[in-house]
């Protein structure tokens, strides 16, 4: 009956796994394994293991992990490990519900039950520290082309914005079909064509770079202005013509 079972969930289990290998597989990784706290023997500092990642866990926190193993490491070996995990990590900070899977160096929301059933098979959801553990994955260079699960639009993702991708030449531009990474359903659905405040971009086949930002907190919408400064990233073409053009003086502002 087990024998049966597990051939039965192979194939998607195989499925959901070549889907998440990365070039960045093993990349700066602890062997730690997850769970285990590591012990900063000059700083007394601890960090979590996640995903072969290092969470930093507030003096404040550290009852919360006291039946955690631990590993004594010089600082400088434990600096060395990355904070973003592995492609495929389930985490979940500590006194919240929301459940994320990590693909493709950032961070996705599973917004269901039926989606974590897909996402959690022989998978350990991570109680992450309560800290700052957002601020790794916050990279305006970074660009991945991105697919929810069982749907067939794809997405160029980077700042935080979604832009479809709907030629082939955006989509070779971009790294082609072996590129793209498959996320969870539904987990785009907040995401619109505004980037973080402050992105520069230009399109694909545009040497013009336009900085997003607001004119000023009376305003909720982005506006883009030409600017000199080098583009964190491309986007497909035609991805920034609903962002209006502000032409007034002055410079947007992300901070009021």
């Amino acid at each position: 009956m087990r024998a049966a079972l597990f051939l039965a969930i192979l194939p998607r289990w195989l499925a959901v796994c070549l889907s998440l290998v990365g070039a960045q597989a093993f990349a700066g990784y602890t062997s730690v394994p997850d769970g285990y706290v590591l012990l900063g023997i000059e700083t007394s500092n601890r960090y979590l293991v996640a995903g072969g990642a290092r969470f930093y866990i507030p003096p404040a926190q550290h009852s919360l992990y006291s039946g955690a193993t631990t590993v004594a490491l010089p600082q400088a070996t434990i600096n060395s490990y990355t904070q973003i995990p592995m492609d495929g990590t389930l985490i979940r900070q500590k006194g919240t519900a929301e459940i994320y899977v990590v693909v493709g160096q950032a961070y996705w929301w599973i917004p269901s039950p039926t989606e974590l059933a897909y996402w959690d098979d022989w998978k350990m959801v991570n109680d992450i520290p309560n800290s700052d553990w957002r601020a790794p994955f916050i990279n305006y260079s970074y660009n991945v082309l991105v697919q929810e699960r069982s749907t067939s639009q794809i997405y160029l993702w980077v700042a935080g914005a979604k832009y479809p991708v709907n030629t082939s030449a955006d989509l070779d531009y971009f790294g082609g079909l072996s590129s793209v990474r498959v996320i969870p359903l539904g987990t785009l659905a907040s995401t619109t064509y505004e980037p973080w405040c402050g992105a520069n971009l230009r399109e694909r086949s545009s040497s013009t770079v336009y900085n997003l930002g607001y004119i000023n907190s009376s305003y909720t919408s982005m506006r883009k202005s030409v600017t000199a400064s080098p583009a964190h990233s491309a986007v497909p073409d035609g991805a920034l013509a609903p962002v209006p053009v502000f032409n007034v003086s002055g410079e947007l502002s992300c901070i009021w």
